[in-house]
C-alpha cells in the first residue's frame, strides 16, 4: 500500500508490501508520484502473484533445494544434514514473512550449541538455496535476510602440529590406515582427493600424482618424495589383489571410516585433540619449514588464497631460530 506525505513542496512516497522491504522515494510533483507509485505495486503484484506462493515455507524451499541442487555439489552429504536442521527450525516460518528477526533467533540458539564457523557453514546452505530459488525457480526473495546478520568470528583458528612423538605413534597403525596417514604427511592432500587416487593417476617415472577432482575444481600436478611413493606402491600391491577393476580407486576407505579409524587410533595412542584434517596443517607447514615459497607450496596443496593458505601454515619458532643465526 502506498503512503503519500507532502514535505514542503516535495512528494514522499512510501510502499510497504508483505515479503518486500519498503521502497522510498522523493518526488517534486503529486502527479509523477501517483503514477511512480502506481507503476512500482503493480510490478511488485505482478512478480509476488508468479514468485512466491504465499503458502510456500523456508522448508518447503530447502527440501527442494536438498531434491535438486545439493546432490550435485561436492560433499552434498554434510549440506544434506546442515539443511535438515535448518528445516526443523524453520519448518513453519513462511518464505515470504522470513525476516532478518528470524534469521538473528536462529543464530542466537545455535551459538548456544556449535561454532560461529559451523553456524556460518548452515546459514550459507539457507543463503544458497534463496539465491538458487530467485536465479533458476522464478521464487524471489526481495532480499536474502542472511547478508544482513554479523556472525562472530573464531578468536582462534585451528593451529595443531604433530608433537615429539606422535608421529611414531600414529605410523604404528596398519594397512591402508598407515598409508593414508603417510600420504597426507607427504603430501598435504585433503581426505577426499587421496581416496580418489586411481592407478592411472601415478606417474612413478617422473614421480608425480594428477588430482583431477579437488575442492577449488582446478586439477593440479603434485610431486611424490619417495615415501610417498613407496606408500603408493605398497597400497597398489594389496589393491590389485582386491579391486580387479580398472580405474578404481586405490583406497577402499570411505571419509567417515577414515576419520572414525583415525580417531579410535589416537585414542589408542594416547593422542589427544588431532583430527586427520590436521595432517594437511603438518604438512602445509613442513614445506614451508624445507624452504618452499608460498607459490610452490600453493602448488602442491592446491590453495589459491595466499591468506588462507597462511592459516593452514603453523611454523615452530624454535625451527625458524637456526636461520637467524
Amino acid at each position: 500500500m502506498a503512503t503519500i506525505r507532502h514535505r514542503g513542496t516535495a512528494c514522499h512516497v512510501q510502499i510497504r508490501k508483505v515479503g518486500y522491504p519498503p521502497v522510498t522515494k522523493s518526488f517534486s510533483s503529486i502527479t509523477v508520484a501517483k503514477r511512480w507509485a502506481k507503476a512500482t505495486e503493480a510490478d511488485m503484484e505482478r512478480q509476488f502473484s508468479v514468485s512466491i506462493p504465499s503458502a510456500l515455507t523456508v522448508s518447503d524451499l530447502l527440501e527442494r533445494y536438498e531434491c535438486e541442487v545439493i546432490p550435485t555439489h561436492k560433499g552434498n552429504r554434510q549440506e544434506i544434514y546442515k539443511s535438515k536442521t535448518l528445516r526443523k527450525y524453520f519448518s513453519r516460518i513462511r518464505l515470504c514473512h522470513l525476516s532478518v528477526s528470524d534469521v538473528r533467533q536462529y543464530r542466537d540458539l545455535r551459538l548456544k550449541t556449535i561454532s560461529p564457523i559451523t553456524l556460518k557453514r548452515e546459514l550459507a546452505v539457507l543463503s544458497s538455496a534463496i539465491n538458487h530459488a530467485s536465479k533458476e525457480w522464478g521464487i524471489c526473495v526481495a532480499k536474502n535476510p542472511i547478508r544482513s546478520i554479523t556472525i562472530p568470528r573464531t578468536i582462534n583458528s585451528r593451529s595443531r602440529r604433530i608433537e615429539s612423538g606422535e608421529e611414531e605413534k600414529l605410523l604404528s597403525a596398519s594397512g591402508e590406515l598407515k598409508r593414508l596417514i603417510i600420504l597426507a604427511l607427504e603430501t598435504g592432500m585433503r581426505r577426499g582427493e587421496i581416496l580418489n587416487i586411481k592407478k592411472s593417476h601415478i606417474n612413478f617415472t617422473l614421480q608425480t600424482l594428477l588430482i583431477p577432482l579437488t575442492k577449488t575444481d582446478t586439477p593440479r600436478t603434485i610431486p611424490l618424495s619417495s615415501k610417498a611413493i613407496a606408500a603408493l606402491r605398497e597400497q597398489l600391491g594389496d589393491s590389485e589383489n582386491i579391486i580387479p577393476i580398472e580405474g578404481t580407486p586405490l583406497f577402499s576407505y570411505k571419509p567417515d571410516s577414515v576419520t572414525q579409524a583415525f580417531g579410535r587410533l589416537c585414542k589408542r595412542q594416547g593422542i589427544d585433540n588431532l583430527h586427520f584434517h590436521d595432517l594437511r596443517h603438518e604438512a602445509t607447514s613442513r614445506f614451508f619449514e624445507k624452504g618452499l615459497n608460498p607459490v610452490e607450496v600453493a602448488t602442491i596443496t592446491g590453495h589459491k588464497d595466499t591468506r588462507m593458505l597462511m592459516r593452514y601454515t603453523h611454523l615452530r619458532a624454535e625451527d625458524l631460530v637456526k636461520r637467524l643465526g
